[in-house]
């Protein structure tokens, strides 16, 4: 029983030293206010620095910093109020300074501090804006035609996340899911035959980011890197016109073609685009092209589908996707880091 009343007047006792310790700065920032007013800032500044080092609550400690950023630019002490400024952000980084409560002097002093976002985390969505290219590595065929490799327009949806080192460099990751789409046409002895190839990845990306205007609203910025990624879904659909013997159509829809294709991609990324900044929002537009190296040929099944090859005279070739890509993105940033004086 003793040891729960001992416990008892020890936390009693911190809450009331806390309590008197916070009475206690609100007291001396009202003096340390009422010393400026008067112009004895030597007097404010020794008032104000004692609540900014023993304030437990962060509005007094910003309200300490504040007055000593005004106190020192009073006193044409310009490097301890562009810490004291500095401080004053790093406890509220969101803020916006106010003609109306701010002197002019101090406007200005805070609108020079560099104030970044630290990590943002954002969605990226397009519409149509996916343009899958094809490159062949190797042709490969079952009869004497030539094969036209056609490139179609698709979506894809990402998640994004960001790491900015300083004000112009930042690091960019995320997942992202995309469907590329082609064509192939060929014919032989007269029919025309028709394949389109609807492939779905999961990729992620990892990239640069060089930003011009980094306290500016409006911004470019260049970025390139790497992504690497895994095959989700692949189908198929071969159509046939028959115009040589009997003008029919043949047609075979929705193949699952999994075991056609190498599941991983990977490949290099660069791209640019504009940034515009909307409070702790960073609203872009980019055009990416994903260079793919990765064959999507699995070359063990090359010759195993004989329906394929009978009906259709259809081989797969060795190729490469690469994407041109347009995206709308969206970027929140979670939080803010101050870049100090050196």
């Amino acid at each position: 029983m003793k040891t729960v009343k001992s416990i008892l007047i020890i936390l009693l006792l911190l809450f009331t030293q806390e309590m008197l310790a916070q009475e206690s700065c609100t007291e001396k920032l009202y003096m340390a206010n009422k010393l400026y007013e008067k112009g004895k800032l030597d007097d404010a500044i020794n008032t104000a620095q004692e609540c900014s080092k023993t304030a437990k609550n962060t509005s007094e400690k910003w309200q300490a910093y504040r007055l000593l950023a005004m106190c020192y630019l009073g006193n044409g002490q310009q490097m301890e109020a562009r810490i004291a400024a500095e401080n004053m952000l790093e406890l509220n980084p969101k803020y916006i300074p106010s003609k109306a409560k701010d002197p002019m002097e101090l406007t200005k002093l805070l609108n020079e501090v560099k104030v970044i976002p630290k990590f943002s985390l954002g969605i990226a969505a397009t519409a149509g804006g996916n343009l899958t290219q094809v490159g062949v590595l190797n042709s490969y065929k079952a009869s004497d035609y030539t094969k036209e490799y056609s490139s179609s327009g698709s979506w894809q949806f990402g998640l994004n996340a960001g790491y900015h080192l300083n004000e112009w460099l930042s690091f960019h990751t995320g997942l992202l899911a995309i469907s590329k789409k082609y064509e192939i046409n060929y014919s032989v002895g007269g029919d025309n035959y028709d394949i389109k190839e609807n492939l779905a990845y999961l990729d992620i990306p990892l990239c640069a980011r060089f930003s011009s205007k980094p306290y500016k609203k409006f911004r470019l910025f260049v970025e390139g890197g790497c992504y690497g990624g895994l095959l989700l879904s692949s189908r198929s659909d071969f159509s046939a016109t028959l115009n040589a013997t009997s003008g029919e159509v043949q047609q075979e829809n929705n193949l699952n073609s999994m075991s056609r294709r190498n599941k991983n991609e990977y490949g290099l990324l660069y791209g640019g685009g504009v940034m515009y900044k909307i409070k702790q929002v960073d609203i872009a537009i980019d055009v990416k092209y994903y260079k793919s190296y990765a064959n999507i040929t699995n070359e063990d099944d090359r010759y195993n589908n004989q329906s394929l090859l009978y009906n259709y005279y259809f081989i797969d070739d060795d190729i490469q996707l690469s994407n041109l890509t347009i995206s709308l993105s969206l970027f929140y940033n979670l939080n803010y880091q101050v870049l100090k004086s050196k």
